[in-house]
């Protein structure tokens, strides 16, 4: 694509609970690695749609929020959760937190996470309202789990003496308790990341997200969206295909 505007070239340095991420957006990607019938992965035809100025910044702010939040919920929910409040008699052989909860969850020790409602707060502002539905249930349409073996990773709780309701699923915490390097399993390393973005209407981008997995260079292609003007969100967890 042919165009006299200067690609835009943003650097930004973020951190995610304590993880730093080096965040590069660019306006001009490579169209034609994109474009239809160049043999790339493009299926749309409105590649000449250019947002206004303000738009245009309002798409990239949203897609690194979107990328940070992402990232973030894949701490919560899947590689370190929240640490929890240890229950009573714990000790170092068979109960490391405790007894377990009659309910199976323990509550959660945060100053930032609270309540469930804390939680789904977040997921529901960075995901598509069915795609909010399956991170919070860890459901794919099938049933089965979505991202662990986990099922449900939070849930709520009668309030405690703290005023804290947020619990989380007791194998879920025990498993990150009992494997200090629970996290190191994970195949996607989320230290060097960068996205591609192409606009293609007012309310609809194209995001191209570059990461590594098992050390190997992989892109993950999602949608971001306007959802009904109520701000922007992604249509799938970056996670895996």
């Amino acid at each position: 694509m042919n165009s006299s505007k200067p690609a835009f070239i943003a650097t930004v340095v973020v951190a995610l609970l304590a993880v730093a991420a080096a965040v590069f957006a660019f306006w001009n990607i490579a169209r034609e690695e994109m474009e239809p019938g160049s043999g790339g992965n493009g299926s749309d035809s409105n590649w000449s749609y250019r947002p206004p100025q303000e738009l245009e910044d309002e798409m990239f702010a949203a897609a690194e929020r979107l990328i940070m939040e992402n990232h973030l919920l894949i701490r919560l929910y899947i590689t370190h959760g929240l640490p929890v409040i240890k229950e009573p008699y714990a000790n170092t052989t068979d109960r490391p937190l405790g007894n377990p909860p009659e309910d199976g969850l323990f509550y959660v020790d945060s100053a930032d996470f609270k309540t469930i409602a804390d939680i789904e707060g977040l997921v529901n502002r960075t995901f598509i309202p069915e795609e909010a539905v399956r991170v919070k249930n860890n459901l794919l349409d099938s049933g089965e789990p979505y991202y662990s073996d986990h099922g449900r990773i939070f849930a709520e709780k009668r309030a405690n003496s703290d005023g804290i309701t947020l619990g989380i699923n007791e194998h879920f915490a025990l498993a990150l308790y009992l494997n200090p390097d629970f996290s190191a399993d994970y195949p996607i390393d989320w230290t060097d990341v960068s996205f591609e973005l192409v606009p293609l209407s007012a309310f609809e981008c194209q995001l191209r997200i570059r990461l590594s997995a098992d050390g190997e260079p992989v892109v993950f292609e999602r949608r971001m969206t306007n959802y009904n003007n109520e701000g922007w969100r992604l249509d799938r967890l970056v996670h895996g295909e």
